[in-house]
């Protein structure tokens, strides 16, 4: 009998650049971090880089086949001045061929 979680309980990368639930393990960690640059009265930059990990179940940070870099730029638009609504356009890159392109309202953080 396999004791292995459904795939639903397991954990997802969650960065930039990659597709939610491609891949998977016991556990996750990441870091991300992002400047943001303003370059005209409504207009601003943003460049990010990102790590993510995925562990347990046989699975270790020291081997390179579980960790995921991700890094990526885009642009911002504010959209309401007086409530600072921003909107963003970004591309995201992963290893191989994991790229994505966000189109977002506001900020996750």
């Amino acid at each position: 009998m396999d004791r292995r979680p459904p795939l639903e309980a397991e954990s997802s990368i969650s960065l930039r650049g990659y597709k939610t639930g491609q891949y998977l393990g016991e556990n996750m960690s990441s870091i991300e971090v992002e400047e943001r640059f303003h370059l005209a009265k409504r207009w601003g930059a943003t460049l990010f880089l990102g790590l993510g990990c995925l562990y347990g179940g046989g699975k270790v940070c020291t081997e390179s086949k579980n960790l995921y870099p991700s890094y990526g730029a885009g642009i911002q638009f504010v959209l309401v001045p007086k409530e600072g609504i921003v909107g963003n356009l970004e591309y995201g890159q992963g290893k191989e061929d994991n790229s994505r392109v966000y189109l977002r309202v506001g900020y996750a953080f």
